[in-house]
């Protein structure tokens, strides 16, 4: 049995995850100068800052993900016409 290859569409779900956390941040961003907020600053930028940078990292590995499942169907292909021209 063959087993199907997901990575495409696991580093889409990834890059969607990151894509959420960039909006959280932004959303965090925008409400820095709110009066009304019960959060203070430096706990809203850390949140920030982290969102950010672990949105950035999961973009990197979906970028990863999606370049080796490319790498392997360019690698599936070869192989079976490889394989057809043999017969």
């Amino acid at each position: 049995m063959e087993q199907m290859n997901n990575g495409k569409t696991r580093s889409s779900l990834i890059a969607i995850v990151a894509a959420y956390l960039l909006y959280t941040a932004w959303q965090l961003f925008q409400g820095w100068n709110d009066p009304n907020t019960t959060m203070p600053q430096a706990v809203m930028a850390l949140f920030i800052v982290l969102f950010a940078v672990i949105a950035c990292v999961l973009l990197v590995y979906a970028w990863r993900v999606w370049k080796n499942a490319a790498k392997e169907e360019e690698e599936e292909k070869k192989k079976q016409q490889d394989e057809s021209s043999f017969k």
